[in-house]
């Protein structure tokens, strides 16, 4: 089994709550991690399966009853809702740790039951799909070191190729070794399932083929700015309809949004937030992409490596309480792909490249450090070389591999 990097947060969080939420996309691998955590010291209770999802609806109080103390897993929740309210008086009767283990594919229900009930009973953990360091067995703790401007140095050659290969492979364990042919299908067959089954279990939306719409015209704006009135224009829905469809599809882990840098008053501040596919496979295989087209493609190429870095980057942040990933342009048409801040202030700066790098890829860092930076500013540019180069004032190119170190 891969080990997962937010292992040791799911022990500990166990080990000091009366619960866990673990949440995530459906086969990102929420109900490995859980079993191998739980060895044999839980009971485990699947909803995918007819017959409990019945128990669990008629009878919310006795479903959740634990046994001989043991932790109670329960899958996929977000099918039955009101166990969380069975769970509530549960654990306001009783605060002993790790009682519950629940895992979900969609937080919609969960986020509304935690603001009304559950506040501070459980804690909240997001797994995302694989991560490449996950893959090759990384430690994780690459934000640490860009921020002590301490960058891993990697001996191993991973060009504009590789990273294409690997966003086109994705993160969903299952597909990863897969033939072209069967990962396409293997997505399409995901998002197909997704919208036909866990569509209706958080929401009331019947209009799946306009949805199915919005979701690969966003795929298709991966890590791109737009205006919410072309997405109306193209799918035939109002804004407040695409605005409750973008919520929803965030809300089934297949999309994340990136908010805009905001700690300033300037004037020509952007304020719009970014969209991202929650994993690169899914922009690649569901838009039928190929990677010799990708390659020669430069804006394929640069939403599909941005969109690959994203993901690399917010399951490092995950892994540390305090770090802020947002986003920066104004409307000089200065831009930043991501900034990230450290909890004692300090700022790093991410540009993506698929190729090489020279000082001019530097200078939106620079003027944004000279006039907003409070504390130290890192500015890097990850790109498909090998070494770690320094271009002065806190500036670096650093391999994307690195990532994964």
């Amino acid at each position: 089994m891969i080990k997962r990097w937010l292992e040791e947060d799911l022990r500990r969080n166990l080990s000091v709550r009366r619960g866990v939420h673990l949440t995530g996309a459906r086969q990102c691998g929420k109900s490995t991690l859980a079993e191998y955590v739980a060895g044999g010291k839980m009971r485990h209770l699947v909803l995918d399966d007819a017959a409990i999802l019945k128990a669990a609806k008629d009878d919310p109080m006795t479903f959740v009853e634990r046994r001989d103390g043991r932790t109670l897993v329960i899958d996929e929740i977000q099918k039955a809702p009101e166990l969380l309210n069975a769970i509530k008086s549960k654990v306001d009767h009783d605060n002993s740790r790790g009682q519950y283990l629940i895992t979900g594919s969609s937080n919609l229900h969960f986020v509304k039951a935690v603001s009304d009930s559950l506040a501070g009973r459980l804690g909240h953990i997001r797994l995302r799909t694989l991560t490449l360091g996950e893959i090759r067995s990384g430690t994780g703790d690459f934000l640490q070191r860009a921020f002590s401007r301490d960058f891993p140095q990697v001996s191993d050659k991973f060009d504009k190729r590789d990273v294409i290969h690997c966003a086109f492979c994705g993160g969903y364990p299952e597909p990863i070794d897969f033939d072209v042919k069967s990962r396409i299908e293997w997505y399409r067959g995901y998002l197909d399932d997704i919208l036909r089954k866990d569509v209706p279990d958080v929401t009331e939306i019947r209009r799946v083929d306009a949805l199915r719409k919005v979701a690969h015209w966003l795929l298709a704006y991966s890590s791109k700015f737009f205006e919410l009135k072309n997405l109306c224009a193209v799918s035939g829905i109002s804004k407040e309809t695409a605005v409750t469809y973008l919520s929803l599809l965030k809300a089934l882990y297949l999309f994340d949004e990136v908010p805009p840098w905001s700690d300033s008053d300037y004037a020509k501040l952007g304020k719009r937030p970014k969209y991202f596919a929650a994993d690169a496979g899914l922009l690649a295989n569901l838009l039928g992409w190929d990677e010799d087209s990708v390659y020669y493609d430069d804006d394929a190429c640069g939403k599909l490596v941005e969109t690959w870095v994203h993901h690399e980057l917010s399951a490092l942040a995950d892994m540390h309480a305090g770090y802020e990933l947002t986003q920066y342009r104004d409307s000089d048409k200065r831009e930043i792909d991501f900034l990230v801040k450290g909890t004692n202030g300090e700022l790093l700066g991410v540009e993506v490249k698929s190729g090489t790098v020279g000082a001019g890829d530097f200078k939106h860092m620079k003027w944004f450090a000279s006039r907003f930076a409070k504390e130290r500013f890192t500015g890097i540019v990850l790109y498909s070389g090998k070494d770690v180069l320094s271009f002065g004032g806190g500036m670096y190119a650093v391999p994307l591999i690195a990532l994964a170190s």
